[in-house]
């Protein structure tokens, strides 16, 4: 187990290389400097979220919004990255900053992970200010219950885990869901923190 590397998947949906470069200008930099790679021909092979997300997922892209439900997919061959992982005995995690009863893609995913259910209908609420729960951004939970996540199965130097298992962990921020595209520029320092916070070693 030690030498499968942990993996985390970071969703902002949605955005354009473009305008993450704008609303998100202190990540991107953030990314340049960390030596990650800028896939410029990668494309959208849909219409909206849905359809992108599955190819991304699963790697395989759909017809219709009918084809993500599991059933179809299945019949389809598809399988979810999530679902590998557990076979391959990873510990999983996949949650997202919003309401799921507005999100047709977890809805119809059902994602089979170990974490993250929790949060689902956590967001479902009517609020007096855009994308915050309480006192803080809703991007500020997600963070936070990540960060939960990774510590309770990240082996530290001298110590060794209980769990004994790789983890990844799939985070999706839909703060960008909204017509002035404002609200995602809030998200910005959150995930320089965040990202600069995980174990380079995983």
């Amino acid at each position: 187990d030690e030498s499968r590397p942990n993996l985390i998947v970071i969703l902002i949906d949605p955005l354009s290389r473009q305008q993450m470069q704008r609303s998100l200008p202190n990540t991107h930099a953030l990314l340049n400097m960390l030596g990650f790679t800028e896939f410029e021909q990668y494309t959208a092979v849909g219409n909206n979220s849905g359809p992108n997300q599955a190819a991304l997922y699963s790697g395989m892209p759909i017809t219709g919004r009918d084809g993500i439900r599991t059933s179809s997919s299945h019949k389809a061959g598809r399988k979810w990255i999530w679902d590998r992982l557990n076979d391959e005995g990873y510990v999983t995690m996949k949650a997202e900053d919003g309401c799921i009863a507005n999100s047709n893609m977890v809805q119809s995913i059902q994602p089979e992970t170990h974490h993250g259910g929790q949060m689902h209908e956590m967001f479902c609420f009517d609020y007096d200010r855009p994308n915050c729960l309480g006192s803080q951004l809703a991007a500020e939970h997600l963070i936070q219950y990540t960060r939960q996540f990774i510590a309770t199965y990240n082996r530290k130097d001298g110590e060794q885990s209980i769990y004994h298992r790789p983890w990844a962990a799939f985070l999706s921020f839909i703060d960008s869901h909204e017509d002035t595209l404002t609200l995602a520029s809030y998200v910005d320092d959150l995930l320089v923190d965040f990202i600069q916070d995980v174990p380079i070693q995983n």
